[in-house]
C-alpha cells in the first residue's frame, strides 16, 4: 500500500526533556489508526506532530499527498486535507476575544456576545441538507442554541460537521472523541465517523484506551514513554472495557443523617427548553451518591446549583448544610467546604499559571497547602514524573491527575466529582478508585456524575443513586 504519511527519525524536546527520540512511523493508504497507551505516554503529541501543530526540531513529517513548491504553500495545502480536533473543544469554537469562562454557560443567558451554532458553521448552515447525513445523527435542530447550551456528544457532532462543510479533508485527528459521552452518543459517535468515512476519502487517526471504536478502525499502535510498544491489525470492532452493569443494590447509610443539600421543586429552563421540573432530592451526611444520565439530562447543572455557579440557585428552593441559598452566605463560604472537579476545569485552566510547573501551580491556588499531604497524594496517583513540568506541557491525563490532587489536597465535607474519571488510564483509574474507597470517612459526603457502570460497580462506597 501506498505510504501517505512517513515520520522519519523525529526528536522532540519540550521544556529540556527528550521525549520523542528518532521516532519512525508510517500511515498507508485505507488505515484508520487508533492510539493508545499510559498517560503520558506521547498519544496527544503524535496527533499534534501530524498536524503541523507541534514544532519538530530534528526529524521530518513527509506526506505524499500534499504538494507545493513553497512552505507557504505546503503549509496551507496542509492546513486543508489534515484536520485536528483537541480534546478540549469548547474554546476552539470561539474566538479568545470572547473570553468565555466556565460558568459562562449558566451566566450566559441572553448574552449577544456567546455564538450560535449558526454562527459556528456559518454560510455551511445552507448546505447542511446536503451531506445527507442520516436525522439520527444530524444537528440542524440545534442552529439557533448557543454553543455553551451544546452537551458535550453536541459538541462533537458541530465540530465534525464544521469540518465537513469548510473542507473535506484527508485525515481527520480526534484526542480523546468518546470522553464525556453518554452510551447512547458514543454509539452515535462511532456511526457518525463510520457515515463519514464510508462516504468521504477520509481517514481517522484517534486518541483511545477503553471505548467501543467505529467499525471503520482497523490499526492500533500502543505507545509507551514515546516509543512504539505494538502495532497490531483490529480485525473486528473493538468492544468497550465499560460493561452494562447492574447498578448494585442499595446499601445501608453510614454517619450522621443531617441534610448536607436540600432541594425542593426545583426547575430549570433556558427558552422554551425545560431541563428540570418539580425536582426533589435530599442528600444526608454520609451519603455516596451515583448520578448517572444522559448528556444534557442535567447532572452538570445541577452541581453548578449546588457549587454556586449557577445564577438560578438564589430562585429555587436549596438549601446547604441547613442554610438556605441567598439568606446572606457568600459564593466562597459555599465553596470552602465543598471539593469540586469538572469537565470544565482543564479547558478553563488560568492562562496565567500554565508555565508554572505542576506543583507550583498547586501551590499558587493553595495558599495554606500541606506540603506532607501533597507528597502523599502525589505518591498515590503516581504523579512524581510530572510535577516538575510545566502546566502547559502535560497531557490530559496529567492535567486530569492535577485537577484530582488539587481536589483532594484539603479535606472537605462534599465532594462533587463530575467525571473524575475521564482521560485517565487503567492504572490511574484504579487508583482514583482505590483512593475513594480508603480515605472515604463515614461523614464525608460523596456525589459522582458518570456514563460508565463499571464506574459505579466498580466501587463499594455508594449507597444511592440517582
Amino acid at each position: 500500500m501506498v505510504e501517505l504519511i512517513n515520520i522519519e527519525n523525529v526528536t522532540i524536546q519540550s521544556a529540556g526533556v527528550r521525549l520523542f527520540g528518532n521516532f519512525n512511523w508510517s500511515i498507508r493508504a485505507g488505515e484508520h489508526w487508533v492510539i493508545s497507551g499510559a498517560n503520558g505516554s506521547g498519544k496527544t503529541m503524535l496527533l499534534e506532530m501530524i498536524a503541523g501543530a507541534r514544532h519538530i526540531p530534528q526529524g521530518h513529517v513527509h506526506y505524499s499527498f500534499i504538494e507545493g513548491n513553497t512552505w507557504d504553500d505546503r503549509y496551507a495545502a496542509r492546513k486543508k486535507t489534515i484536520h485536528y480536533i483537541p480534546a478540549h473543544a469548547m474554546p476552539s469554537l470561539v474566538n479568545h476575544e470572547q473570553a468565555l469562562y466556565y460558568q459562562q454557560r449558566y451566566y450566559g443567558i441572553g448574552d449577544e456576545r456567546t455564538p450560535l451554532v449558526k454562527d459556528i458553521l456559518g454560510e455551511g448552515v445552507s448546505r447542511l441538507k446536503d451531506l445527507n447525513i442520516p436525522e439520527s445523527l444530524s444537528i440542524g435542530h440545534l442552529t439557533e442554541v448557543e454553543v455553551t447550551r451544546l452537551s458535550n456528544g453536541q459538541l462533537k457532532k458541530l465540530l465534525l460537521l464544521k469540518i465537513l462543510l469548510a473542507e473535506i479533508p484527508r485525515f481527520l485527528l480526534l484526542d480523546y472523541p468518546f470522553e464525556g459521552l453518554d452510551h447512547g452518543s458514543r454509539s452515535d459517535l462511532c456511526a457518525f465517523l463510520d457515515f463519514m468515512v464510508t462516504r468521504y476519502p477520509i481517514q481517522v487517526l484517534m486518541v483511545d484506551n477503553d471505548h467501543h471504536l467505529p467499525s471503520v478502525m482497523n490499526r492500533r499502535l500502543t505507545l509507551e514513554a514515546f516509543t512504539i510498544v505494538n502495532e497490531e491489525t483490529l480485525s473486528t470492532p473493538i468492544n468497550e472495557r465499560f460493561n452494562e452493569a447492574p447498578a448494585p443494590p442499595p446499601l445501608p447509610l453510614k454517619g450522621n443523617s443531617s441534610p448536607v443539600i436540600s432541594i425542593r421543586d426545583l426547575k430549570i429552563k433556558y427558552g422554551d427548553k425545560v431541563i428540570l421540573e418539580n425536582f426533589n432530592w435530599t442528600v444526608n451526611q454520609g451519603d455516596r451518591w451515583a448520578l448517572v444520565g444522559k448528556n444534557g439530562a442535567g447532572k452538570t447543572t445541577l452541581f453548578s446549583m449546588i457549587f454556586a455557579d449557577h445564577p438560578m440557585a438564589y430562585t429555587q428552593d436549596i438549601s446547604l448544610f441547613g442554610r438556605r441559598r441567598g439568606s446572606g452566605e457568600s459564593i466562597w463560604d459555599i465553596k470552602r467546604r465543598i471539593g469540586y472537579l469538572g469537565p470544565e476545569l482543564i479547558s478553563y485552566l488560568d492562562p496565567g499559571n500554565i508555565l508554572l510547573s505542576g506543583s507550583d501551580y498547586l501551590r499558587s491556588i493553595n495558599r495554606k497547602l500541606n506540603e506532607d499531604s501533597l507528597a502523599s497524594l502525589i505518591e498515590h496517583f503516581g504523579c512524581v514524573h510530572f510535577m516538575d513540568k510545566p502546566v502547559r506541557v502535560l497531557s490530559s491525563g496529567q492535567l486530569q491527575l492535577l485537577l484530582i490532587l488539587n481536589c483532594f489536597l484539603t479535606d472537605k465535607e462534599l465532594l462533587l466529582l463530575d467525571e473524575p474519571f475521564q482521560f485517565l488510564d487503567t492504572s490511574h483509574r484504579n487508583q482514583m478508585k482505590s483512593y475513594l474507597e480508603d480515605h472515604m470517612n463515614k461523614e464525608k459526603t460523596l456525589i459522582l456524575i458518570t456514563h460508565y457502570e463499571q464506574d459505579i460497580t466498580d466501587l463499594t462506597v455508594f449507597t444511592k443513586r440517582i
